[in-house]
């Protein structure tokens, strides 16, 4: 059962959204959702973010928290008002922290998310957090929706994916439409004969 968290629950486009995904849905306040959820999928305004995880409170509790979020980052020149030095998965786990946060669908585009196949070939979500059966759920979900899943770590690495974040939308801010891209990653793909030895020695 999907359940919406909007500050207008009742409004003619939340309505219209719920009316289109089907039988069962429904719209509540942003914290009724959260205590009625298993699975809390955060896609807000980072702006927004910290106050809606207050608000929420114990409510989030033992959760998984999908989390979609970037935060602007600490680095650079030309460094945007409410910049953190973290991420916001970082913060996100530290606001709630009987949370499970994980960390995916960051680095992917909003019309790839709702139709993979635009991506004209596989795309590979990375995913992070601390959780180890949080980020299997997580896997599992990004996988039926269609896309490939590799884990990669803490909620830390989160940095890592909001970075790549950041220089994702390099094009759209330039207007360089035609150059826009999505990340491709490829497991499978280590040195012929790797093995732990030569990773301790590159060490």
């Amino acid at each position: 059962m999907v359940i919406y968290g909007s500050r207008e629950p009742t409004s003619e486009r939340v309505q219209a959204v719920v009316k289109a995904t089907g039988k069962g849905a429904r719209a509540l306040s942003q914290t009724e959702a959260a205590a009625a959820a298993d699975i809390v999928a955060l896609a807000l305004l980072w702006k927004g973010t910290e106050q809606f995880i207050k608000d929420a409170g114990e409510r989030l509790d033992g959760k998984i928290i999908f989390d979609i979020t970037n935060a602007p980052l600490k680095f650079g020149r030309n460094q945007r008002a409410g910049s953190v030095d973290t991420s916001a998965g970082e913060l996100i786990q530290g606001w709630s922290p009987k949370a499970k946060v994980v960390k995916a669908f960051n680095t992917v585009g909003f019309h790839i998310v709702a139709d993979p196949k635009l991506a004209k070939g596989a795309v590979t979500v990375p995913i992070v957090g601390n959780d180890a059966e949080a980020k299997k759920t997580v896997a599992t979900i990004c996988q039926t929706m269609g896309f490939e899943t590799i884990e990669l770590g803490p909620i830390e690495n989160a940095q890592a994916l909001e970075a790549m974040a950041k220089i994702y939308f390099v094009p759209y801010g330039d207007r360089r439409f035609d150059e826009a891209f999505e990340y491709y990653f490829r497991k499978g793909t280590a040195p012929p004969g790797i093995n732990d030895s030569s990773v301790r020695r590159a060490n």
